[in-house]
């Protein structure tokens, strides 16, 4: 039986509107207009929204108006996990989604949610602008029939926690610490001492006043706008991992379009993860500052060396789980 989200999305079905041509001889795809709707799981004003907003006006700009992109903020749509589900069922066009939610489909991009993979916010760029993001566009559209069009960042993420300030990896001992979903995201918490608890983000604040996990892992900008300091004060810049967030289109809807219509698709969501990942950088960095002045969150910089020690032996416990050695490497060997 679908699901309810599911059935409610059906209602939505991709459409094609036509529009006036003003009585000049036009090709079939500038006569109609194309609207995609595009969902993502974080609030109006997240940098995840302006980015896809950017996205949708660049499409719109570039197509005259042919192309038409409505997005769906907040989990209007489904949470992430339903949403790529979509796709695949034809119930949505365009989502943004953490990696994890579709490491079940895609093997290839459960390796990224290993810890300390990315050495700069440069090394993050290079690896997906470059070979490696070919690579994983491609075992995306063959193993779930799904196309990566770009992928935007979450800049460093960090952890916030209900008990706690957290100064060395033995203070992570015993916290119930929510996942995303996605084998390397646990394994990295299980290593590091804790005990993760997969959870829907969306249940993330109401767990954490109910004291059903301790804590959780978040960039700081989405911490302060979902105001999980309010249940976590305790926030300890980790630096953890830099959360790959891709721009997922379903391949059946993308193939519908004309040629000169989906190198545009593909050449604007570049254009706009390279914008959002510089904005979210700087967002990032002042809410942090934010956080301690005007809610009196504690902050704590943990010695890193023993994280990055056992990080760097997720990711080769993970690349040889998966048989990805050959991608570690090509990440590895990125330029910095």
């Amino acid at each position: 039986m679908l699901k309810k989200t599911t059935l409610i999305l059906t209602l939505v079905a991709f459409v094609l509107i036509p529009v006036f041509s003003g009585g000049s001889k036009e090709s079939s795809a500038s006569a109609k207009q194309v609207v995609l709707r595009l969902g993502h799981d974080q609030s109006d004003g997240h940098p995840y929204d302006l980015g896809v907003k950017q996205f949708a006006e660049g499409v719109a700009k570039g197509s005259n108006g042919a192309i038409q992109i409505k997005i769906y903020p907040a989990a209007q749509l489904g949470n992430s996990p339903e949403q790529i589900e979509g796709l695949r069922l034809g119930t949505l066009d365009i989502a943004l989604s953490a990696f994890s939610h579709v490491t079940g489909f895609v093997k290839e991009l459960d390796l990224f949610g290993a810890p300390f993979l990315f050495e700069t916010e440069a090394h993050f760029g290079n690896v997906f602008d470059g070979e490696v993001g070919t690579i994983l566009d491609k075992a995306c559209k063959e193993k779930y029939d799904i196309r990566l069009l770009s992928t935007f960042t979450s800049g460093y993420r960090l952890l916030f926690n209900r008990k706690r300030p957290i100064n060395t990896i033995e203070d992570l001992k015993g916290l119930k610490i929510r996942v995303m979903g996605g084998e390397a995201n646990s394994l990295t918490w299980s290593v590091f001492g804790a005990i993760p608890a997969p959870m829907p983000y969306s249940e993330v604040y109401s767990a954490l006043q109910a004291g059903v996990i301790d804590g959780a892992e978040n960039e700081p900008v989405s911490v302060m706008l979902n105001k999980f300091y309010e249940a976590a004060p305790y926030l300890a810049l980790t630096d953890h991992l830099v959360l790959p967030m891709g721009l997922f289109m379903s391949d059946k809807v993308l193939q519908r379009l004309p040629k000169e219509y989906q190198d545009l698709i593909f050449s604007e969501a570049r254009k706009a993860a390279v914008w959002e990942r510089t904005y979210i950088t700087k967002k990032n960095a002042s809410a942090i500052e934010e956080m301690q002045q005007k809610y009196k969150v504690i902050v704590t910089k943990p010695d890193k060396q023993v994280l990055l020690e056992k990080g760097r032996t997720i990711q080769d416990t993970m690349a040889k789980k998966l048989g990805l050695e050959a991608l570690l490497a090509k990440v590895r060997a990125t330029p910095k």
